[in-house]
């Protein structure tokens, strides 16, 4: 545009881009790099207020700046410490402000930190089926012990927060320090060796076993096997204090209690020892309240007993002494009559059990139960034989009721041949047979003339 406001079209190669376009195209340009897999380490880390990372991806030779938006951070499980070997899932932006090109993370994973959370699971899942976490294990603390163990490095900033809260604390308390590798090989025999040896002190009634943060693989030596049994099989209450709040490994879930810090666990292990002078300063007061009651009242009780009548002279004692002593009397009395009544009364009683038991009145009750038998006896023989009387005539009835005599009586006759072979048809006889008629008086011998079958 011309001093006289008229426009001159330049040709397209020639015309300026402003700033933002150019940002915008090479923007859109980078989209093309993306979804990027990017490994490096991990430095400047930085949440800002609005909950972002920021963050500088680095190796040997180069170096990128990172951002993660606060949607992706809240969803993302454990964020890697600064100096961590890192895979970063994103893609490329620019960012305009600065003409700035930048990495946008959907997910930041420490180097070898899949294989580990996956055994770190199947540990976790192993050992809950096992019941090693579950709360019925769980002891409580002690309130005041007589010395606390810990299980960490030598000269590391965790046992210098620790012994700095427990001093702070409680200034007297007796600490026993088990020095222990706490990351790298050879960490979980060391652990566990610390573990056994506070365990077995005659003095320490809580253990503190843990560390300061890192990052996954940096904690890992709480993660082993070997380490959280040895947790588990710790008669002494056992606080983990492993890493910080956000760090979490299997031996926090098999410890009796668990501090999100260091510092913490040395808050849980001791009581505060102002609070303990409070408390028996308190305790002081009420008893020196309850012993001022029991002086007044013990004043008041013997006031009220000088005041007795049975103390202000010996007329009332006397006359007390010799009214109890009638009613003594008569008590002996009623008494002595008892005894006498009662024995009276056991006298007869034996007296009678004796002449029971004499050889003449045994030898009469005897009599008397033989002739009681005897008289059982005959009333049992003559109803026995009257039974039987009444058995054979009715059996005599029977017999003469089935007699053939008794049918001779009604005027028939039994006929026999020869041999004694009773004729019941005439066809049996043949003429000249002899027979014999017998009748209800006598017998009739014949010869049979003539026989008629008809």
């Amino acid at each position: 545009m011309h001093a006289n406001g008229e426009y001159t079209l330049m040709p397209a190669q020639e015309r300026a881009w402003s700033v933002s376009v150019l940002t915008r195209k090479i923007n859109n340009s980078l989209a093309d790099f993306g979804p990027l897999l990017v490994q490096g380490e991990l430095s400047q880390v930085k949440i800002s207020g609005n909950g972002h990372l920021y963050a500088t991806l680095k190796d040997n030779d180069a170096s990128i700046s990172l951002v993660m938006w606060r949607s992706t951070v809240v969803r993302q499980k454990d964020l890697p410490q600064e100096g961590t070997e890192v895979i970063v899932r994103g893609s490329l932006s620019v960012y305009a402000p600065r003409g700035q090109y930048q990495l946008t993370a959907t997910s930041i994973k420490a180097v070898g930190q899949g294989d580990l959370a996956a055994q770190f699971e199947a540990l976790k899942e192993k050992l809950s089926d096992e019941g090693l976490f579950e709360d019925e294990h769980k002891q409580e603390l002690p309130f005041l012990p007589r010395a606390v163990g810990i299980v960490t490095a030598s000269g590391s900033a965790a046992l210098a927060d620790m012994l700095h809260g427990l001093q702070e604390r409680f200034p007297r308390m007796p600490i026993v320090h088990a020095p222990s590798q706490v990351q790298g090989s050879g960490a979980k025999q060391e652990i566990v060796a610390a573990l056994t040896a506070l365990d077995q002190h005659p003095d320490v009634d809580v253990i503190i076993c843990g560390r300061g943060g890192g990052s996954l693989e940096d904690l890992w030596s709480f993660n082993e096997e070997a380490v959280v049994r040895a947790i588990f099989d710790c008669a002494t209450p056992v606080i983990s204090a492993v890493g910080h709040e956000t760090d979490t490994t299997l031996a926090d879930f098999v410890a009796d209690v668990r501090a999100k810090t260091p510092t913490a666990a040395a808050e849980m292990a001791v009581p505060e020892l102002a609070d303990l002078y409070g408390q028996l300063g308190d305790f002081r007061d009420a008893l020196y309240d309850e012993l001022r009651q029991r002086i007044d009242e013990a004043r008041y009780t013997w006031q009220s007993w000088a005041q007795h009548r049975a103390l202000t002279g010996p007329a009332y004692q006397i006359n007390f002494r010799r009214q109890r002593l009638d009613e003594l009397s008569e008590r002996m009395r009623l008494n002595m009559q008892q005894y006498i009544l009662s024995a009276r009364n056991d006298y007869r009683q034996h007296a009678q059990s004796l002449k029971m038991s004499s050889p003449i009145s045994l030898q009469q009750r005897r009599k008397e139960l033989l002739g009681y038998q005897l008289k059982q006896l005959q009333q049992s023989m003559r109803k026995q034989l009257d039974q039987a009387k009444q058995r054979l005539a009715a059996d005599a009835g029977q017999l003469e009721a089935l007699s053939p005599l008794a049918i001779l009586h009604r005027g028939y006759a039994v006929v026999q041949d020869d041999n004694g072979k009773v004729i019941h048809d005439a066809a049996e006889l043949e003429p000249g047979d002899q027979l014999t008629t017998r009748l209800e008086h006598g017998q009739v011998i014949s010869e049979v003339k003539t026989i008629n079958k008809k």
